[in-house]
């Protein structure tokens, strides 16, 4: 492609990971799918250049975070607010279980917007849903489907599909081919995802989180403890990821050191419950407002690339009745491979 024949609004060119090019903005930006800086030695001057993370490795980049320098004649907020909507076009998140918390996160990030929202909850909505805040009318539904309902009527073009896990076949089903085959929802994508939010009542079982982070870039687990006679309280965090850590493994081993028996325990608790998601109990709607703010601004933080989310190192806790936050300081297992990818400070 000869530099001198772009059009004028394909003068600016943006990274946008590894191996995405945005040439120029708004309706008429075209992204190139390739290596970046082949790409772009290809593309050479007078195209002017604002280059991600993935690409300031020559010095030209700001001295703190590592920030890289706005293409000449581009503000830098500009630059930055192009690179924001870029990488929340490409997202895909998926919400997996469907508390009142989550059925309103799904709705902010409806707005926010995103490239795909994936949605999974099998329960049908009962009683008990329709007190805890979901309309009378999706009695019947699946959570999934009445907050993908939901979603779409804050944005009737926003891209959100409901997805199911893979179905269990009994061996009596597979020597049976005779038997009619039921309709099921699509399963878990095969392809990966950029975040997975897993909601969970008391604890998230361990082998639960490694099978997500193998096809999700980040997972954010979101336990709810309930406390008996006192108000619940949220788990929300740590952020996991397996280039980078913390990841799973980091909290089978930080666990195991304080208890031999933590990945029993945790399995436990988390199949008290005879499904994934268990009918809700009766929440205060403020709380779940709060809960779901969160969320939202974590994973926008976490697709954004711009500011480190709270969840990255951290283990947010919130008391339902009384709003009180707390950090708690997670850190990459030193024996767990992640700590390979991690960069060293200083």
């Amino acid at each position: 492609m000869d530099p001198g024949t772009l059009p004028a609004e394909w003068k600016d060119a943006f990274v946008l990971d590894a191996r995405t090019i945005q040439l120029g903005a708004g309706d008429r930006a075209v992204r190139i799918i390739g290596p970046a800086r082949q790409t772009l030695k290809r593309l050479q001057e007078p195209v002017s250049v604002t280059r991600g993370e993935e690409a300031a490795d020559d010095g030209d980049s700001c001295p703190e975070q590592g920030c890289p320098r706005p293409a000449e004649g581009c503000p830098p907020t500009a630059a930055a607010a192009i690179r924001v909507q870029a990488r929340r076009q490409l997202a895909a998140v998926l919400i997996d279980g469907l508390p009142r918390p989550a059925a309103l996160l799904a709705e902010q990030l409806t707005r926010l917007p995103l490239g795909l929202l994936l949605l999974r909850d099998d329960h049908l909505v009962d009683r008990a849903d329709v007190a805890a805040g979901y309309s009378a009318a999706a009695v019947g539904l699946t959570r999934a489907v009445a907050v993908r309902r939901s979603c779409l009527r804050q944005d009737p073009e926003a891209a959100v599909i409901t997805c199911s896990a893979p179905a269990r076949q009994t061996s009596a089903s597979a020597a049976n081919t005779s038997l009619p085959i039921p309709h099921t929802p699509p399963a878990l994508p095969q392809e990966p995802v950029d975040i997975q939010v897993i909601f969970a009542r008391r604890a998230v079982a361990p082998a639960r989180l490694s099978a997500a982070a193998t096809r999700a870039q980040l997972v954010l687990p979101v336990v709810r403890h309930p406390l008996g006679t006192g108000p619940d309280q949220w788990q929300i965090g740590p952020l996991l990821s397996r280039d980078h850590g913390p990841c799973p493994q980091c909290l089978q081993l930080h666990g195991a050191a304080a208890d031999p028996h933590w990945d029993t325990v945790q399995t436990a608790l988390a199949g008290q419950h005879p499904t994934a998601n268990p009918p809700l109990d009766q929440e205060d709607p403020q709380s779940a407002t709060v809960v779901a703010s969160l969320l939202a601004r974590e994973v926008q933080l976490a697709i954004d690339g711009e500011v480190t989310p709270q969840t990255a190192s951290r283990m947010i806790g919130l008391s339902a009745s009384t709003g009180k936050l707390s950090l708690e300081q997670v850190s990459p297992h030193p024996e767990c491979a992640c700590r390979l990818n991690t960069p060293v400070s200083g």
